[in-house]
């Protein structure tokens, strides 16, 4: 693997030369209006978090990750830091809709101290 594919997968698994592919069944946006334009959107304190899955045909119980969207509230500002000094939890829920326009992912941030 070379140094800018390193830089650009991570620590993504790559074989035979190839990364991984990319989930391709990704949600659509809400809004376009990037998150560090709102002033004040920052979390001073530590937080809960708990996704919650509308989803027509539900998961294993193992099936729902948020590890790239907690990623992401970082990398925008929303939250300092997904370490256990910034984050207590981070909950899973799922709850059944009857059509794929119902079909979304919530996440309920919730201050803890």
């Amino acid at each position: 693997m070379t140094e800018e594919m390193e830089e650009y997968f991570g620590t993504a698994k790559v074989l035979n030369n190839r990364a991984t592919r990319r989930v391709a069944n990704l949600e659509r946006t809400v809004s376009r209006k990037p998150l560090e334009a709102k002033a004040n959107q920052r979390f001073n304190s530590r937080v809960s978090i708990t996704v919650i899955s509308y989803r027509m045909r539900l998961c294993d119980a193992d099936g729902i990750s948020a590890k790239a969207a907690i990623d992401g509230l970082c990398h925008c500002g929303v939250l300092q830091d997904d370490s256990p000094k910034f984050v207590k939890e981070v909950s899973y829920e799922q709850k059944k809709v009857g059509t794929q326009a119902e079909e979304q992912t919530i996440f309920r941030i919730e201050e803890v101290d």
